[in-house]
């Protein structure tokens, strides 16, 4: 399988007035075309650091974020943008979705957001056919025209697991998509996106501080002091 995603010796820090925190320190990590990859460590080791760096949401101190041979950092901010709404879907332990709009409307945003208002609408025509498709195959085709608060915790990660697929992405970044959720409810959402990933041949980066969760994944690779290992 050809190499997705490639960090490479990724550093960062943060601070705040005098003080300096390290939280990655040459982190390395792939993924490869079709492959599930489960990134532990714990809380607090920065997972989600990585992850929002792997896709394009935060900028390190040093390092190269290489998608499909293409080093992101030799792109021009629009064109970075661009391949982050096409190529990257992403779901967030929190949902993110936004409260004023329906299930079906929540879905269709990616495919709308890098147009010009005038055009969104005319933009997700097309994928509104897909977000159907997808929003049945996760059982959710009779809450079209819900809102978040009339969901279920469970039911609003489904939906932003919709919202990610929208635009096909070859890479889905998934950070705790189980941690603000039940164990039977996580069960559901894990069995969901294995079901993604044996069907699609999806390619998943899923963080996670939970064994378990990890162990669903084709390969598991560990975080701590703030560079990557094997499991």
């Amino acid at each position: 399988m050809e190499i997705l995603l490639e960090l490479i010796d990724i550093h960062k820090t943060f601070r705040l007035g005098p003080d300096a925190a390290r939280v990655l320190a040459g982190a390395s990590l792939s993924v490869r075309e079709g492959e599930f990859v489960a990134l532990v460590g714990a809380s607090g080791s920065g997972k989600s650091t990585l992850l929002h760096i792997a896709g394009m949401l935060e900028s390190s101190d040093s390092g190269a974020v290489v998608f499909r041979g293409q080093d992101v950092a030799r792109l021009s901010r629009s064109r970075r943008h661009r391949l982050r709404n096409q190529a990257i879907g992403f779901v967030f332990q929190l949902y993110h979705l936004l409260p004023e709009l329906t299930v079906l409307e929540n879905v269709l945003l990616p495919a709308m957001v890098s147009a010009p208002w005038w055009k969104a609408l005319v933009r997700a025509r097309p994928r509104k056919t897909h977000a159907l498709a997808l929003l049945e195959q996760i059982g959710l085709k009779d809450r079209l025209k819900y809102r978040p608060a009339e969901l279920s915790g469970g039911e609003r990660q489904r939906v932003a697991i919709a919202r990610a697929l929208i635009n096909d992405p070859a890479l889905v970044l998934a950070d705790e998509p189980t941690g603000n959720l039940d164990p039977r409810t996580g069960q559901t959402i894990l069995d969901v996106l294995t079901g993604l990933h044996r069907q699609r041949r999806q390619s998943i980066l899923l963080v996670t501080h939970d064994a378990q969760v990890a162990g669903r994944a084709d390969r598991v690779v560990r975080l701590q002091d703030g560079i990557v290992t094997p499991e």
